[in-house]
């Protein structure tokens, strides 16, 4: 009976993985079922089974997840308009709290938006906090 049990164990934990592609959430337990299915087939008993159960997947945790994640994560390269972002600016189109004001980037004009809901002139230095669909999000610069 407990070897059905660590098959079924690494099976739904196996599923779970599948189900959650690239998370990375129960890989580790998978493993662990599995060797704890090898020692039910040596005979230990199920505080034994328990136990390496727990510790292989502790260890594959702490082994497998920082190599995932070294080698599985992509480093987000900034595109398009997020490049844009932590730039300053010099306003077009004056900006109040109630009307959205314009900023010219690269010949092209932006939207924009203070964040502090203060009034910006023309002429005026923004920086670029955030961006909000096709608006920019700007902080006044002092």
């Amino acid at each position: 009976m407990q070897n059905w049990f660590w098959i079924i164990v690494a099976l739904v934990t196996l599923g779970l993985e599948i189900a959650t592609v690239g998370t990375l959430v129960s890989i580790w337990f998978s493993i662990g079922a599995v060797v704890a299915y090898g020692a039910s087939l040596l005979n230990f008993n199920f505080e034994i089974q328990l136990l390496v159960f727990i510790t292989v997947s502790i260890l594959a945790f702490l082994t497998i997840r920082p190599l995932a994640k070294k080698f599985l994560s992509s480093k987000q390269v900034p595109t398009n308009a997020d490049r844009y972002i932590g730039q300053t600016m010099t306003v077009t189109e004056e900006i109040t709290q109630e009307h959205w004001g314009a900023v010219n980037i690269q010949g092209v004009r932006w939207s924009a938006r203070e964040v502090n809901h203060q009034t910006v002139m023309v002429g005026e230095v923004v920086k670029i906090i955030a961006l909000e669909g096709a608006k920019l999000l700007v902080k006044k610069v002092q």
